[in-house]
């Protein structure tokens, strides 16, 4: 194999990952997105709320529900006729907010008027804002059927209906909000007959909901909205059938004591978390290798045995099996088997996994990813390295363990940078610290009275030790046996932190 063909290869692979897929393409999302098994849930009509931590795929299964025939790209047929039977299905959008995902994100209110409302901590008043948002959503998107609006006319009174059909009305709650506070009766009538109406047409409807931790700059404003958005969707979901919802919320949100939401017992076949495995990740790695269109890269992975084998490509492009050995082949040809010269040094296959893992043995699709991203780029930075390296080897064990770093840091500046700025202020005073720590040692770094007081407002509790349940909830600390913390090296790096010994085993 020749130095510019691996060079090829290694271009190809610091372009596997993006930066949330915002930018993408139809057809570039399609071709990196991989349906797992385990979204054969996603057909259940019960399941309302999907779960999962940052990077963890959310947005992006949000992003092909809601193309065209994406539920087809999402769930095999097999599943779907079992779960839902032959009816149509149709996805769309009851709230987004970021304005690089859809264009669609323009029709909801601002941020600043959700957090309007939230000052009120009024919930019966935040539900008929969401029913509002339902109508107007319903309205719009079957503006030219003139069943559902005389629907609405009928049960929503002509007023109303005229006002919330209109363009820019969902932006502008104090134009309506009122009238459905005074009609509860009315909307609640509406969403009834709409379902009969879907019954009729033999056509499933969801509506799907994503970003909700971006609806309000506050963090402690978030919980109001999202609790009265669940409850709505609990409440009704089996009262009708072919008015269904599709919710997408990080873990962390849905876990928090601030949210006092139903008992995780009640959720029960109601709520899927996304979750990710070694094998899974790897077919991901593959997946866009394969799609990437460099001949030089088809090449480089056509003897691998088994991962071409019965492939055909569609919209989803070439689709990995689900065979380990597949994925273990691919780390020996990239890196060799072990992570070194020799068997203590650990299996190539599974030290990525083993150190990207946060403090719930959780892994983010992303920064697995990233972990190759990272280790190409410094590869083919440094052409005079690669030319060293025997066979068909394209990347080095060293740059691997370089590139963990280098994601380390990158997670934590997405942390802070995005959903998580209060995190910022901590880890500035964290920075040298030596993890394994005493836990009274930590607390002491998470008392309220240690961030700015103009900072307060937007951490997630108001106790350290809310705080501290935030952190354990974000997979970021773990508390040992022993009363110790530690974190995870996921975050360990990014955090600018030192690590002396390991965990120590209880007798």
């Amino acid at each position: 194999m020749t130095i510019e063909q691996k060079l090829s290869v290694l271009e190809s692979m610091t372009q596997i990952a993006d930066e949330g897929g915002m930018a993408e393409g139809e057809a570039q999302l399609l071709s990196n997105f991989l349906p797992l098994r385990s979204y054969s849930k996603m057909a259940d009509e019960r399941v309302f709320l999907i779960t999962g931590g940052r990077g963890a795929g959310k947005t992006e299964l949000f992003r092909v529900l809601t193309s065209p025939d994406g539920f087809k790209h999402v769930v095999s047929e097999l599943d779907r006729k079992r779960y839902t039977g032959s009816q149509q299905r149709r996805f769309i959008v009851g709230y987004i907010t970021n304005i690089n995902a859809s264009s669609r994100s323009k029709d909801f209110p601002a941020n600043e008027i959700f957090s309007s409302y939230a000052k009120e901590q009024k919930e019966e008043r935040i539900t008929c804002l969401w029913a509002g948002m339902l109508c107007y959503v319903l309205l719009r998107e079957f503006a030219g059927e003139p069943g559902l609006i005389g629907l609405a006319n009928e049960s929503l009174g002509v007023e109303l209906t005229e006002i919330l059909i209109q363009p820019d009305s969902c932006k502008q709650p104090r134009l309506w909000i009122g009238r459905m506070e005074e009609n509860v009766q009315g909307w609640e009538l509406f969403f009834d007959r709409v379902d009969d109406y879907f019954e009729q047409q033999s056509l499933q409807i969801y509506v799907t909901y994503d970003e909700l931790d971006r609806i309000c700059p506050k963090y402690s404003d978030l919980f109001i909205y999202i609790r009265a958005l669940l409850n709505f969707w609990y409440t009704h979901n089996n009262r009708w059938r072919y008015l269904k919802a599709k919710i997408f919320l990080r873990s962390d949100l849905y876990n928090s004591r601030a949210l006092h939401f139903v008992d995780a017992s009640k959720m029960r076949g109601l709520h899927m978390e996304l979750k990710w495995d070694s094998p899974s990740l790897y077919r991901l790695l593959i997946k866009r290798l394969m799609n990437c269109g460099n001949l030089d890269v088809e090449t480089y992975l056509a003897d691998i045995p088994g991962l071409y084998e019965g492939q055909k490509k569609g919209v989803l492009g070439y689709i990995p099996g689900v065979s380990e050995d597949v994925s273990k082949c691919l780390m020996e040809k990239m890196v060799g088997k072990y992570m070194g010269s020799n068997p203590k040094k650990g299996l190539s296959y599974s030290w990525i996994p083993n150190h990207i893992q946060d403090a719930n043995s959780e892994i983010s699709p992303r920064s697995f990813l990233k972990c190759f991203l990272f280790a190409a780029q410094d590869m083919y930075d440094n052409s005079s390295e690669v030319a060293k390296l025997q066979g068909k080897y394209v990347l080095s064990p060293s740059r691997l363990q370089a590139a963990v770093t280098k994601v380390s840091v990158d997670r934590v500046k997405e942390l802070t940078q995005e959903e998580y700025g209060w995190l910022e202020n901590l880890v500035d005073r964290l920075r040298g610290q030596t993890m394994l720590m005493d836990k009274m040692e930590f607390m002491h770094y998470l008392e309220v009275q240690a961030w700015p007081e103009a900072e307060r407002d937007e951490l997630p509790g108001t106790t350290a030790l809310e705080i501290f349940d935030v952190l354990k909830t974000l997979g970021i600390i773990q508390e040992t046996w022993d009363g110790r913390i530690n974190v995870p090296e996921i975050y360990l790096h990014g955090f600018g932190l030192k690590r002396r010994g390991g965990i120590r085993r209880p007798r």
